[in-house]
C-alpha cells in the first residue's frame, strides 16, 4: 500500500472521530463516532478526551491496515 493509501485511511480515521462537549452533566466533553453520532466515552477534561481521541483514530487506522 502506499504512502498516498495511507494518509487517505488516516485521514478517513481521523474525520471518523470528535469531541463534543457533554451536554448531560455526567462529564465535561465526549468522544463521539461521527458516522452513527455514538458516544464512546465521557471524560473530565478536554486532554484525557483528545487522548482518547487519539487513540481511537490510531486503533481504526491500524484495523484498517490489515
Amino acid at each position: 500500500m502506499s504512502t498516498l493509501q495511507h494518509d487517505s485511511l488516516f485521514e478517513t480515521c481521523n474525520d471518523r472521530w470528535d469531541i463534543v462537549p457533554c451536554l448531560n452533566g455526567v462529564g465535561s466533553w465526549e468522544v463521539i463516532e461521527t458516522d452513527s453520532g455514538s458516544v464512546h466515552e465521557t471524560f473530565d477534561t478536554l486532554d484525557e478526551a483528545r487522548k482518547a481521541r487519539e487513540e481511537y483514530v490510531m486503533d481504526t487506522w491500524e484495523g484498517l491496515l490489515q
